[in-house]
């Protein structure tokens, strides 16, 4: 199974996040953790501002579209309120596509958010949500989602933040779907930036 983990650090004791990873496993391979991208608050105002990354868009290049991607996802990450402070590492998010009818393409992107330290297990999941593709894979379908911003309430925020956040970890393309091979290479994926 494919599977990305995303963990935020307070790392000053600042009570905002430094530091985020993304650790893409694949658990059929024998080293699971397949690529890894980091991504700092340096300057410690708040602001993501320095990224590492290895090829999590899979052109067969390593560069600066793998870090924009990088710095766009864990920014997305960081609206979830969903960190580790005070030294632990007790928060992280596991985030999964499943492809239900076998046919190449991804119906729903599920999110798990656990705490507790140790293995993924039933006993550290605090919450979930999940949204549903429609039948060509975009996440244009449903969603169920709880109040996954933490902010006291549930509402459209929770399901728009589920929404968007689903969209851009389907382009990471990290999901067990049987795709065809394509007969032209892949496109690099756009980002939309302000």
């Amino acid at each position: 199974m494919r599977f990305l983990m995303l963990r935020a650090y307070d790392i000053t004791d600042n009570a905002r996040p430094d530091v985020v990873y993304l650790d893409f496993y694949d658990d059929t391979l024998a080293q699971p953790l397949a690529m890894a991208a980091a991504v700092v608050d340096m300057k410690g105002d708040g602001r993501l501002d320095w990224k590492l990354a290895d090829d999590i868009n899979h052109n067969g290049v390593t560069d600066t579209l793998d870090a924009a991607m990088a710095l766009e996802f864990a920014q997305q990450f960081l609206e979830f309120n969903w960190f580790s402070q005070d030294g632990a590492a007790d928060k992280y998010l596991m985030v999964f596509a499943v492809d239900f009818d076998a046919n190449g393409i991804p119906d729903t992107v599920r999110l798990h958010f656990h705490q507790g330290e140790g293995q993924l297990d039933d006993e550290s999941l605090a919450y979930t949500a999940a949204y549903f593709t429609n039948e060509v894979g975009t996440a244009d379908g449903a969603h169920i989602s709880q109040d996954v911003n933490n902010d006291g309430r549930v509402n459209g925020v929770d399901a728009e933040l589920v929404r968007r956040f689903s969209s851009n970890f389907l382009l990471f393309g990290w999901h067990d779907a049987r795709r065809p091979t394509p007969s032209t290479p892949p496109c690099k994926p756009v980002l939309n930036r302000p």
